[in-house]
C-alpha cells in the first residue's frame, strides 16, 4: 500500500475526522472565550489550532502528491506504449 492510499485511509477515516474537527471546534471556542487579558492563553490556543490545521494539511499534501505521480507514471507508461520505432 502507497504513503497515498494510507494517506487517503487516513483522511476518510470517520474517527480521524471526527478528532479534527471536534479539535477545531475546541480551540477556536476556547479562543473567542477568551478574556481581554489572556493574551498567553489566545496564543497557545491560536497555536494549538493550527497546528491541527497543518497535520490534516500534510496528510492531504502525502494524498495529492501520490495522485500526482501516479498520473505521471500512467502519462509516461502511455507515451511509451504509443511510440512508434
Amino acid at each position: 500500500m502507497s504513503r497515498s492510499d494510507k494517506a487517503r485511509q487516513i483522511l476518510e477515516n470517520p474517527v480521524f475526522k471526527d478528532s479534527i474537527d471536534k479539535l477545531k471546534k475546541l480551540y477556536s471556542t476556547s479562543l473567542f472565550n477568551t478574556g481581554v487579558n489572556e493574551n498567553e492563553t489566545r496564543e497557545k490556543l491560536w497555536l494549538a489550532y493550527h497546528i491541527v490545521q497543518k497535520v490534516e494539511q500534510n496528510i492531504q499534501e502525502i494524498l495529492d502528491t501520490g495522485k500526482l505521480a501516479r498520473k505521471q507514471l500512467e502519462d509516461y507508461r502511455n507515451e511509451i506504449k504509443n511510440q512508434k520505432f
